[in-house]
């Protein structure tokens, strides 16, 4: 995600790479949500508050505070800040489900959380004081604790199909960002449509989208909102792997 959205960011502006992200994935989504859209309608009518609430804190807020954060961070930065989801999500679990940390559970956060110092300090020490915040990386953050309240909120999710939850909730992000995408195209910013921004689109749609949001919207329940998120430092490995190929790609 990070990766992508950073490659085109000079092409594509925030809200219209989160606007034209969500209205990709609908169309991917619609074939798969549509037998089951009708049956769900009247749960989604029941439960607006909620839909609004996911949609905004999740499909919505979470991207577009990201992409606009990019616009001042690397990929790598972006990716390590979003490593601190388990460090947000423990206490607003806490403090709302009363859930708790076991021990062996901390042990893992600070063994994974170790693991990313080396990566971003390429095992010197030193270069951690080179580390300093941004305003992109403000905003990073701004997103990272809005998505902690979207995984821990996830047991409120209304009754419905999981295909036809994402529909309704990356329904409720494209309203969102039409506003501000139109205060984009009014201030003269403008789409470059190229192969490359339409391949890095297509990625954001199919994959952080479509694929990402199914698989982590079945597991949260599953396994809970801690446990869930002590797979986030293992992010910047796959970013720092993601931005040399890009690197070696041009």
């Amino acid at each position: 995600n990070w990766v992508a959205s950073r490659a085109v960011y000079q092409e594509v502006t925030p809200f219209a790479m989160a606007f034209w992200r969500w209205v990709v994935a609908v169309l991917i989504i619609l074939p798969f949500a549509f037998p089951h859209l009708r049956r769900d309608f009247p749960s989604a009518l029941r439960h607006w508050r909620w839909i609004l609430f996911f949609g905004l804190a999740g499909p919505a807020a979470f991207p577009i505070f990201g992409y606009i954060g990019i616009r001042y961070t690397t990929a790598v930065n972006a990716a390590i800040l979003n490593s601190s989801v388990p460090l947000m999500t423990i206490p607003i679990a806490w403090l709302l489900l009363r859930h708790t940390v076991k021990p062996w559970q901390v042990a893992g956060l600070l063994c994974s959380l170790a693991g990313v110092a080396v990566i971003i300090t390429a095992g010197n020490p030193v270069n951690i004081a080179r580390f300093s915040f941004n305003p992109g990386d403000l905003l990073i953050l701004t997103g990272v604790v809005l998505w902690s309240l979207y995984t821990v909120m996830l047991y409120r999710r209304p009754p419905m199909h999981p295909m036809s939850f994402l529909f309704y909730t990356a329904l409720v992000a494209i309203a969102a960002c039409v506003p501000f995408y139109a205060g984009e195209l009014a201030a003269g910013d403008t789409f470059s449509v190229n192969l490359r921004t339409l391949v890095a689109v297509g990625y954001l749609a199919l994959f952080p989208s479509v694929i990402a949001f199914i698989c982590w919207n079945h597991a949260v329940p599953l396994v809970g909102p801690n446990v869930a998120t002590f797979f986030y430092p293992a992010a910047p490995v796959f970013a720092r792997v993601a931005a040399g190929v890009m690197a070696a790609l041009g």
